[in-house]
Protein backbone atom coordinates (compact mmCIF):
# COMPACT_ATOMS: atom_id res chain seq x y z
CA UNK A 1 0.00 0.00 0.00
CA UNK A 2 1.16 3.72 -0.85
CA UNK A 3 0.82 6.68 0.99
CA UNK A 4 -0.11 9.96 -0.87
CA UNK A 5 1.95 12.96 0.49
CA UNK A 6 0.21 15.98 0.22
CA UNK A 7 1.38 19.86 0.88
CA UNK A 8 -1.64 21.99 1.41
CA UNK A 9 -3.50 21.25 -1.23
CA UNK A 10 -0.99 19.87 -3.79
CA UNK A 11 -0.07 16.29 -4.53
CA UNK A 12 3.78 15.80 -3.96
CA UNK A 13 4.46 12.36 -4.50
CA UNK A 14 3.77 8.67 -2.57
CA UNK A 15 6.12 6.68 -0.31
CA UNK A 16 5.88 2.93 0.50
CA UNK A 17 3.37 2.07 3.67
CA UNK A 18 6.10 0.56 5.51
CA UNK A 19 8.49 3.77 5.03
CA UNK A 20 5.86 5.93 7.08
CA UNK A 21 7.29 6.13 10.22
CA UNK A 22 11.05 6.95 8.67
CA UNK A 23 9.38 9.97 6.85
CA UNK A 24 7.31 11.02 9.26
CA UNK A 25 10.61 11.16 11.80
CA UNK A 26 12.87 12.82 8.86
CA UNK A 27 10.30 15.65 7.61
CA UNK A 28 9.39 16.71 11.08
CA UNK A 29 13.08 16.95 12.16
CA UNK A 30 13.18 19.16 8.68
CA UNK A 31 10.92 21.37 10.34
CA UNK A 32 7.66 20.10 8.95
CA UNK A 33 4.52 20.15 10.65
CA UNK A 34 3.62 15.77 9.38
CA UNK A 35 0.35 14.47 9.98
CA UNK A 36 -0.25 10.92 9.18
CA UNK A 37 -3.35 9.78 8.24
CA UNK A 38 -3.33 6.03 7.34
CA UNK A 39 -7.05 5.51 6.97
CA UNK A 40 -7.47 7.68 3.86
CA UNK A 41 -3.91 6.75 2.83
CA UNK A 42 -2.64 10.02 3.08
CA UNK A 43 0.43 12.11 5.02
CA UNK A 44 -0.10 15.77 4.65
CA UNK A 45 3.31 18.29 5.08
CA UNK A 46 2.43 21.82 6.29
CA UNK A 47 5.26 24.68 7.06
CA UNK A 48 7.09 25.36 10.21
CA UNK A 49 5.55 29.18 9.92
CA UNK A 50 2.22 27.44 8.92
CA UNK A 51 -0.08 29.27 11.19
CA UNK A 52 1.95 32.05 12.25
CA UNK A 53 0.65 35.40 12.24
CA UNK A 54 2.93 38.05 11.16
CA UNK A 55 1.69 41.72 10.99
CA UNK A 56 3.86 44.39 9.02
CA UNK A 57 3.06 47.43 8.84
CA UNK A 58 3.94 51.25 8.57
CA UNK A 59 5.46 52.75 11.40
CA UNK A 60 2.83 54.50 13.48
CA UNK A 61 5.08 56.32 15.84
CA UNK A 62 6.59 58.19 13.15
CA UNK A 63 4.96 61.33 12.35
CA UNK A 64 4.45 63.05 8.97
CA UNK A 65 7.88 63.94 7.71
CA UNK A 66 8.86 65.79 4.14
CA UNK A 67 11.64 62.86 3.44
CA UNK A 68 9.64 59.69 4.43
CA UNK A 69 8.87 57.76 1.08
CA UNK A 70 5.86 56.39 1.76
CA UNK A 71 4.57 54.80 -1.62
CA UNK A 72 8.05 53.12 -2.14
CA UNK A 73 7.89 52.33 1.69
CA UNK A 74 4.39 50.75 1.12
CA UNK A 75 6.14 48.90 -1.68
CA UNK A 76 8.77 47.28 0.12
CA UNK A 77 6.25 45.76 2.92
CA UNK A 78 3.91 44.79 -0.04
CA UNK A 79 7.18 42.62 -1.41
CA UNK A 80 7.85 41.37 2.22
CA UNK A 81 3.81 39.97 2.24
CA UNK A 82 4.43 38.18 -0.93
CA UNK A 83 7.82 36.42 0.25
CA UNK A 84 6.33 35.39 3.75
CA UNK A 85 3.28 34.40 2.78
CA UNK A 86 4.82 31.66 0.39
CA UNK A 87 6.79 30.44 3.48
CA UNK A 88 3.19 29.32 4.89
CA UNK A 89 2.44 32.44 7.21
CA UNK A 90 -0.37 34.45 7.69
CA UNK A 91 1.19 37.69 6.88
CA UNK A 92 -1.18 41.12 7.68
CA UNK A 93 -0.13 44.22 5.64
CA UNK A 94 -1.77 46.90 8.12
CA UNK A 95 -2.50 50.56 8.60
CA UNK A 96 -3.74 50.64 11.91
CA UNK A 97 -2.44 49.50 15.14
CA UNK A 98 -5.01 47.16 16.59
CA UNK A 99 -4.26 44.33 14.58
CA UNK A 100 -0.71 44.13 16.12
CA UNK A 101 -2.21 42.87 19.36
CA UNK A 102 -3.10 38.96 18.34
CA UNK A 103 -0.11 38.34 16.25
CA UNK A 104 2.94 36.00 16.99
CA UNK A 105 5.48 38.96 15.35
CA UNK A 106 4.82 42.57 14.45
CA UNK A 107 7.64 44.35 11.94
CA UNK A 108 7.18 48.38 11.31
CA UNK A 109 9.16 49.88 8.55
CA UNK A 110 9.51 53.49 7.41
CA UNK A 111 11.79 54.71 4.52
CA UNK A 112 13.05 57.75 4.50
CA UNK A 113 15.15 59.71 1.67
CA UNK A 114 17.82 61.78 3.45
CA UNK A 115 20.02 65.22 1.66
CA UNK A 116 23.09 65.14 2.69
CA UNK A 117 24.10 61.31 4.08
CA UNK A 118 26.56 59.21 1.89
CA UNK A 119 25.65 55.42 2.31
CA UNK A 120 22.41 54.08 3.18
CA UNK A 121 21.66 53.31 7.04
CA UNK A 122 19.51 50.73 8.75
CA UNK A 123 18.76 51.14 12.10
CA UNK A 124 17.00 48.10 13.95
CA UNK A 125 15.06 49.07 16.79
CA UNK A 126 13.56 45.68 19.39
CA UNK A 127 12.70 44.51 22.69
CA UNK A 128 14.35 41.76 24.94
CA UNK A 129 11.15 38.84 22.97
CA UNK A 130 12.27 39.90 19.44
CA UNK A 131 15.23 39.49 18.30
CA UNK A 132 17.90 36.63 18.67
CA UNK A 133 21.33 36.31 17.77
CA UNK A 134 20.64 34.83 14.30
CA UNK A 135 18.38 37.65 13.31
CA UNK A 136 20.88 40.29 14.28
CA UNK A 137 23.62 38.31 12.54
CA UNK A 138 21.51 38.01 9.58
CA UNK A 139 20.47 41.65 9.44
CA UNK A 140 24.12 42.40 9.78
CA UNK A 141 25.25 40.26 6.91
CA UNK A 142 22.66 41.40 4.50
CA UNK A 143 23.24 45.09 5.02
CA UNK A 144 26.90 44.82 4.50
CA UNK A 145 25.92 42.84 1.41
CA UNK A 146 24.18 45.56 0.55
CA UNK A 147 26.70 48.60 1.22
CA UNK A 148 24.38 49.65 4.59
CA UNK A 149 25.46 50.50 7.77
CA UNK A 150 23.35 48.77 10.41
CA UNK A 151 22.68 50.16 13.85
CA UNK A 152 20.70 48.04 16.81
CA UNK A 153 19.07 49.04 19.56
CA UNK A 154 17.26 46.44 22.08
CA UNK A 155 14.43 49.14 23.82
CA UNK A 156 12.59 48.51 26.62
CA UNK A 157 8.58 48.49 25.57
CA UNK A 158 5.68 47.60 27.94
CA UNK A 159 4.39 45.58 25.01
CA UNK A 160 4.27 41.87 25.52
CA UNK A 161 4.37 40.93 21.57
CA UNK A 162 7.61 40.55 19.97
CA UNK A 163 8.09 43.58 17.52
CA UNK A 164 10.80 44.49 15.62
CA UNK A 165 10.98 48.57 13.83
CA UNK A 166 12.99 49.01 11.15
CA UNK A 167 14.08 52.51 9.33
CA UNK A 168 15.76 53.02 6.30
CA UNK A 169 17.75 56.05 5.67
CA UNK A 170 19.32 56.64 1.74
CA UNK A 171 20.50 59.18 -0.20
CA UNK A 172 18.77 61.07 -2.80
CA UNK A 173 18.38 58.69 -5.33
CA UNK A 174 15.36 58.84 -8.07
CA UNK A 175 12.79 56.24 -7.06
CA UNK A 176 13.13 53.81 -10.33
CA UNK A 177 17.34 53.54 -9.24
CA UNK A 178 15.64 53.11 -5.14
CA UNK A 179 14.15 50.46 -6.30
CA UNK A 180 16.58 48.49 -8.46
CA UNK A 181 19.51 48.93 -6.65
CA UNK A 182 18.07 48.69 -2.73
CA UNK A 183 14.17 48.35 -2.56
CA UNK A 184 14.37 44.57 -3.94
CA UNK A 185 17.03 43.75 -1.96
CA UNK A 186 15.64 45.20 1.48
CA UNK A 187 12.29 43.45 1.08
CA UNK A 188 14.54 39.89 0.62
CA UNK A 189 16.85 41.21 3.63
CA UNK A 190 14.06 41.95 5.93
CA UNK A 191 12.42 38.75 4.69
CA UNK A 192 15.40 36.15 5.81
CA UNK A 193 15.61 38.02 9.06
CA UNK A 194 12.35 37.59 10.17
CA UNK A 195 12.58 33.89 8.95
CA UNK A 196 15.65 33.25 11.24
CA UNK A 197 13.82 34.94 14.02
CA UNK A 198 11.67 31.67 13.70
CA UNK A 199 14.31 29.41 13.24
CA UNK A 200 17.60 30.10 15.27
CA UNK A 201 16.92 26.95 17.61
CA UNK A 202 16.24 24.64 14.76
CA UNK A 203 18.20 25.22 12.07
CA UNK A 204 17.23 22.72 9.19
CA UNK A 205 13.53 23.40 9.87
CA UNK A 206 13.81 26.48 7.02
CA UNK A 207 13.77 23.45 5.14
CA UNK A 208 10.27 23.69 5.01
CA UNK A 209 9.63 27.12 3.98
CA UNK A 210 10.83 25.97 0.52
CA UNK A 211 7.79 25.01 -2.12
CA UNK A 212 7.88 21.25 -1.96
CA UNK A 213 8.37 21.31 -5.76
CA UNK A 214 11.70 22.47 -5.12
CA UNK A 215 12.53 20.76 -2.06
CA UNK A 216 12.07 17.38 -3.85
CA UNK A 217 13.90 17.87 -6.66
CA UNK A 218 16.81 17.38 -4.68
CA UNK A 219 15.98 13.83 -4.30
CA UNK A 220 15.47 11.40 -7.49
CA UNK A 221 11.95 10.64 -8.54
CA UNK A 222 10.24 7.00 -9.21
CA UNK A 223 7.25 6.78 -11.69
CA UNK A 224 6.11 3.93 -9.38
CA UNK A 225 6.51 5.17 -6.08
CA UNK A 226 6.77 8.98 -6.21
CA UNK A 227 9.63 10.20 -3.76
CA UNK A 228 12.48 8.07 -3.55
CA UNK A 229 14.93 8.89 -0.63
CA UNK A 230 17.66 8.47 -2.63
CA UNK A 231 19.92 11.21 -3.11
CA UNK A 232 20.18 12.95 -6.71
CA UNK A 233 24.09 13.46 -6.07
CA UNK A 234 24.26 9.52 -6.99
CA UNK A 235 23.66 10.22 -10.05
CA UNK A 236 27.22 11.08 -10.39
CA UNK A 237 28.54 7.69 -10.25
CA UNK A 238 26.24 6.56 -13.77
CA UNK A 239 28.19 9.56 -15.53
CA UNK A 240 30.30 8.68 -18.57
CA UNK A 241 33.84 9.21 -17.62
CA UNK A 242 34.17 11.69 -20.55
CA UNK A 243 31.87 13.97 -18.84
CA UNK A 244 33.00 13.77 -15.10
CA UNK A 245 35.28 16.19 -15.37
CA UNK A 246 32.82 19.05 -15.92
CA UNK A 247 31.80 18.38 -12.40
CA UNK A 248 34.20 20.39 -11.29
CA UNK A 249 34.28 21.85 -7.44
CA UNK A 250 32.82 25.38 -6.61
CA UNK A 251 36.20 27.74 -5.63
CA UNK A 252 35.93 29.17 -2.17
CA UNK A 253 36.73 33.01 -1.88
CA UNK A 254 39.02 33.46 0.40
CA UNK A 255 37.15 36.34 2.92
CA UNK A 256 38.50 37.76 6.19
CA UNK A 257 35.69 38.73 7.79
CA UNK A 258 34.93 39.57 11.21
CA UNK A 259 31.31 40.92 13.58
CA UNK A 260 31.52 42.49 16.84
CA UNK A 261 28.64 43.23 19.25
CA UNK A 262 27.92 44.07 22.93
CA UNK A 263 26.05 41.88 24.97
CA UNK A 264 25.46 43.90 28.11
CA UNK A 265 22.92 44.01 31.09
CA UNK A 266 22.00 47.77 33.49
CA UNK A 267 21.75 48.17 37.20
CA UNK A 268 20.83 51.74 38.64
CA UNK A 269 21.14 51.83 42.26
CA UNK A 270 18.95 54.37 43.74
CA UNK A 271 20.44 56.34 46.48
CA UNK A 272 19.20 59.46 48.64
CA UNK A 273 21.69 61.80 46.94
CA UNK A 274 21.89 60.58 43.21
CA UNK A 275 21.49 57.18 41.56
CA UNK A 276 24.75 54.89 40.76
CA UNK A 277 24.14 53.11 37.43
CA UNK A 278 26.38 50.65 36.66
CA UNK A 279 26.81 48.27 33.06
CA UNK A 280 28.20 44.69 33.39
CA UNK A 281 28.44 42.50 29.76
CA UNK A 282 30.73 41.26 27.22
CA UNK A 283 32.34 42.18 23.97
CA UNK A 284 31.79 38.86 21.47
CA UNK A 285 34.53 39.25 18.06
CA UNK A 286 33.00 36.22 15.57
CA UNK A 287 34.99 35.17 12.49
CA UNK A 288 32.33 35.23 9.67
CA UNK A 289 34.98 34.93 6.96
CA UNK A 290 37.39 31.72 6.14
CA UNK A 291 40.56 33.04 7.43
CA UNK A 292 42.28 32.60 10.76
CA UNK A 293 42.60 36.01 12.93
CA UNK A 294 45.41 36.64 15.05
CA UNK A 295 45.58 39.08 17.66
CA UNK A 296 42.47 41.28 17.90
CA UNK A 297 43.07 44.87 19.64
CA UNK A 298 40.22 46.43 21.66
CA UNK A 299 39.16 50.19 21.53
CA UNK A 300 36.10 51.43 23.50
CA UNK A 301 35.74 54.77 22.97
CA UNK A 302 33.32 56.76 25.46
CA UNK A 303 31.67 60.03 25.94
CA UNK A 304 31.91 61.90 28.20
CA UNK A 305 35.09 60.64 29.10
CA UNK A 306 35.11 62.28 32.80
CA UNK A 307 32.15 60.48 33.62
CA UNK A 308 32.95 56.73 32.40
CA UNK A 309 35.53 54.22 34.31
CA UNK A 310 35.71 51.09 31.73
CA UNK A 311 37.34 48.13 34.07
CA UNK A 312 36.71 44.18 34.44
CA UNK A 313 39.28 41.30 33.62
CA UNK A 314 41.92 43.20 32.13
CA UNK A 315 45.08 43.39 33.70
CA UNK A 316 47.77 46.27 33.49
CA UNK A 317 50.67 45.77 31.36
CA UNK A 318 53.40 45.26 33.80
CA UNK A 319 50.78 42.89 36.38
CA UNK A 320 50.08 40.45 33.13
CA UNK A 321 54.32 40.06 32.67
CA UNK A 322 54.55 39.58 36.66
CA UNK A 323 52.33 36.88 36.80
CA UNK A 324 53.50 34.99 33.81
CA UNK A 325 56.80 35.09 35.67
CA UNK A 326 56.05 34.11 39.50
CA UNK A 327 53.67 31.73 37.88
CA UNK A 328 56.06 29.85 35.63
CA UNK A 329 53.32 30.18 32.75
CA UNK A 330 51.97 31.77 30.24
CA UNK A 331 49.43 33.99 31.55
CA UNK A 332 46.38 34.28 29.20
CA UNK A 333 42.89 36.44 29.04
CA UNK A 334 43.40 40.42 28.38
CA UNK A 335 45.10 43.41 29.65
CA UNK A 336 45.53 46.85 28.62
CA UNK A 337 47.58 47.59 25.42
CA UNK A 338 49.74 51.08 26.77
CA UNK A 339 51.50 52.02 30.34
CA UNK A 340 49.36 54.93 29.66
CA UNK A 341 45.87 53.22 29.56
CA UNK A 342 44.69 54.71 32.80
CA UNK A 343 45.38 58.54 31.26
CA UNK A 344 44.12 57.31 27.45
CA UNK A 345 40.79 56.37 29.80
CA UNK A 346 40.35 59.64 31.03
CA UNK A 347 40.60 60.95 27.23
CA UNK A 348 37.61 58.60 26.76
CA UNK A 349 39.71 55.97 25.13
CA UNK A 350 40.50 52.10 26.64
CA UNK A 351 42.50 50.01 24.14
CA UNK A 352 42.72 46.09 25.22
CA UNK A 353 44.82 43.48 24.02
CA UNK A 354 45.45 39.86 24.31
CA UNK A 355 48.18 38.94 27.21
CA UNK A 356 49.71 36.05 24.35
CA UNK A 357 49.44 35.64 21.00
CA UNK A 358 45.24 34.81 20.05
CA UNK A 359 43.88 33.10 16.88
CA UNK A 360 40.19 33.42 16.05
CA UNK A 361 39.45 30.54 13.86
CA UNK A 362 36.36 30.68 11.19
CA UNK A 363 32.98 30.98 12.99
CA UNK A 364 34.71 30.75 16.19
CA UNK A 365 33.87 33.37 18.61
CA UNK A 366 36.41 34.85 20.82
CA UNK A 367 34.70 37.26 23.97
CA UNK A 368 36.06 40.01 26.30
CA UNK A 369 33.49 39.10 28.92
CA UNK A 370 32.72 40.58 32.58
CA UNK A 371 33.18 44.32 31.30
CA UNK A 372 32.22 46.85 33.13
CA UNK A 373 31.17 49.96 32.89
CA UNK A 374 30.67 52.61 35.58
CA UNK A 375 28.69 55.95 35.22
CA UNK A 376 30.32 58.12 37.87
CA UNK A 377 28.82 61.41 37.92
CA UNK A 378 25.14 60.70 35.82
CA UNK A 379 23.94 63.73 35.27
CA UNK A 380 20.53 64.43 34.04
CA UNK A 381 19.79 65.24 30.28
CA UNK A 382 22.99 64.07 29.33
CA UNK A 383 23.75 61.12 26.39
CA UNK A 384 26.28 58.41 27.72
CA UNK A 385 27.46 56.56 24.68
CA UNK A 386 30.00 53.53 24.59
CA UNK A 387 31.51 52.33 21.09
CA UNK A 388 33.43 49.20 20.41
CA UNK A 389 36.26 49.00 17.63
CA UNK A 390 38.30 45.67 17.07
CA UNK A 391 41.39 45.95 14.68
CA UNK A 392 43.60 42.94 12.98
CA UNK A 393 46.52 44.47 12.16
CA UNK A 394 48.34 41.77 10.90
CA UNK A 395 45.12 41.52 8.45
CA UNK A 396 44.60 45.18 7.55
CA UNK A 397 40.99 44.51 9.16
CA UNK A 398 38.93 46.92 10.94
CA UNK A 399 35.56 46.43 12.72
CA UNK A 400 33.14 48.77 14.55
CA UNK A 401 30.57 46.92 16.94
CA UNK A 402 27.17 46.27 15.27
CA UNK A 403 25.83 48.04 18.33
CA UNK A 404 26.39 50.30 20.96
CA UNK A 405 25.70 51.13 24.47
CA UNK A 406 24.16 54.53 24.43
CA UNK A 407 22.37 56.04 27.62
CA UNK A 408 19.61 58.77 27.61
CA UNK A 409 19.31 60.42 30.85
CA UNK A 410 16.33 62.22 31.51
CA UNK A 411 14.73 64.82 34.06
CA UNK A 412 12.37 63.91 36.08
CA UNK A 413 9.38 66.00 35.19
Amino acid sequence: MDINVKVGDKRAGAIPYESLPAFTYLFRELGFDVQPDTENKKVHLSSALNGKRIVISSDYDVKYNTFRKHLLERKVLEYIQTFLSACGAKVILIDEKKESERADFHVCFSLFEIPGIKEPILELIHNSKSANKKLLDIFHYECTRTGTKFKSNEVVRSSSNPFINIQIMYPVITDEDFWKKLGEKYAMSITIGILARFHESSPLSVLSLVPIEIFSNMFVHSENTGINLEPAMQKEKSLPEKKKFLLKKPTITKRKEAEVFLDYHIFIEELEERNKIKLIGDLHIKNIGTEVLRNPVICLRSSPSESIKISGQILPPNVAETLGVMKNEETKGWKYMNEEWFEEMEKGETWICPIQSKNINPRQTESLTNLQISVLQPEENSNIRVEAFVFFKEQDLEISSSNQISLLLTKKQ
